[in-house]
């Protein structure tokens, strides 16, 4: 049974620069005769309400603008959080309220310490956050949080409460419910549009779309229509490894991304690599893991990256399919000259997958490098997946049709079909995972 959280409030320790807006029992909520008391409903959430569209009021000059205190008169004034179904909820607002631009990963660690100090107190947690970098806090928030039991659900809107066509009352309402989904997905997700996608697997597809999220080479773990189409099977298990959630926050952010261009200057990367401080460069390459291996200055550049101990992890400017560098012969010249192929890894995971190891591994570049083909969270598929010969040797993947969820490098994409839908008010149990 799930552990309940009602006395959560009594518990929880105060959050530095931050302050308790509202809740399901403030007094200024919305009447409502049918109002259902927290200590009767099934489970509670904490929202943490860091900046974002969502919280974004007009000011005199028409332009959007963060606004205290504004995000919890809306929540104040939605039935649909009054329903028996809907978890209890707590809304801790963190001051400043930034745009996601300005967030650095001191807010990460902000977010991932407040997230561990709470664990045990509540259910599962809601982000609220800027939609620009919000698949670099998923995936940051995805290493950090070692030890994670239990669904941390990051959601903003691309239109702001105050218009009539917002899209921000459906994904503040289903984050909440995912987030309440307790141990059916104990990971790092984002909520948007109509999908829950694992968070270190999306990326910002879209600027103007109200579905502006994508997970290019992992399924969505739900859809959102009549029904909830849920594939809770494909969720990472709980970390029982752990004793507790713990919030690692030595993050080593010493990382350089570059975009390879045709006729790009080999001494201007050269000039990078030699910097000083530096960990490591993400180098996104064209298709499977290219670039103009015939130019001498390149590869002198990247040996010279090795020679320094700079890391160079190779990921594809394709949304879809990974790197794998032994398919050319000019990607083969990379791996020579010490470059790392991130098989499927995003950008955004990359990054940060670098920065917690290199502070996780301080100095011991070897284990840097070792891990970074290794799926920690789910974040990596094997190169199986993407890469199939046309004619299968059957023993890789032992019926050739999925990967096992007990190897790290989780399950690839299932094709579309008829998959259980599940009502909110009563889920289904997860099913077995095993074959």
């Amino acid at each position: 049974p799930r552990r309940s959280s009602r006395q959560a409030s009594e518990h929880f320790p105060a959050i530095g620069g931050a302050r308790k807006v509202t809740s399901s029992e403030s007094q200024s909520n919305l009447a409502n005769a049918d109002k259902v008391r927290d200590d009767r409903r099934d489970g509670r959430v904490l929202v943490l309400l860091t900046g974002g569209t969502m919280a974004m009021k007009p000011n005199a000059r028409g332009s959007l603008e963060p606004r205290k205190g504004y995000l919890a008169e809306q929540m104040r004034l939605m039935p649909e959080l009054r329903e028996r179904r809907m978890p209890a909820y707590e809304v801790v607002e963190y001051t400043p309220l930034l745009d996601s631009a300005d967030m650095v990963p001191a807010d990460w660690c902000r977010m991932a310490t407040d997230i561990a100090a709470a664990h045990e107190h509540y259910d599962g947690f809601v982000i609220i956050m800027g939609t620009d970098t919000m698949a670099y806090v998923a995936s940051a928030l995805s290493f950090m949080l070692e030890g994670l039991r239990k669904p941390v659900v990051l959601t903003g809107s691309m239109v702001p409460f105050a218009e009539s066509y917002s899209d921000a009352r459906r994904n503040l309402v289903m984050a909440l419910i995912f987030a309440n989904a307790g141990g059916r997905v104990p990971e790092v997700v984002i909520f948007f549009g109509d999908r829950l996608l694992r968070g270190n697997r999306t990326t910002k597809m879209d600027a103007l779309a109200l579905g502006a999220y994508d997970s290019p080479n992992f399924p969505p773990l739900a859809k959102v229509g009549v029904a909830l189409n849920a594939r809770y099977d494909l969720a990472l298990a709980p970390d029982v490894a752990s004793p507790k959630c713990h919030a690692f926050v030595a993050m080593d952010t010493q990382i350089l991304v570059l975009r390879m261009v045709p006729g790009f200057d080999d001494a201007a990367l050269l000039r990078c690599l030699e910097a000083d401080r530096l960990r490591a460069v993400v180098l996104e390459l064209y298709g499977t893991g290219t670039a103009p291996a015939r130019r001498e200055g390149l590869l002198d550049a990247l040996r010279t990256a090795r020679k320094h101990g700079v890391l160079v992890v190779a990921t594809s400017q394709c949304a879809r399919g990974g790197v794998v560098l032994a398919t050319y012969e000019v990607g083969r010249k990379l791996e020579e000259a010490g470059v790392i192929a991130a098989g499927d890894l995003t950008t955004e995971a990359a990054a940060t997958k670098l920065a917690y190891l290199f502070g996780r591994y301080p100095g011991d570049v070897d284990k840097v490098r070792e891990l970074v083909s290794v799926s920690l969270r789910g974040e990596l598929s094997h190169p199986d997946v993407y890469l199939r010969p046309f004619f299968e040797d059957r023993s890789l993947t032992g019926d050739g049709a999925r990967i096992s969820r007990s190897n790290s490098m989780t399950a690839p994409p299932v094709p579309e079909g008829p998959a259980k839908h599940r009502s909110f008010a009563a889920p289904d149990p997860a099913p077995d995972p095993s074959p």
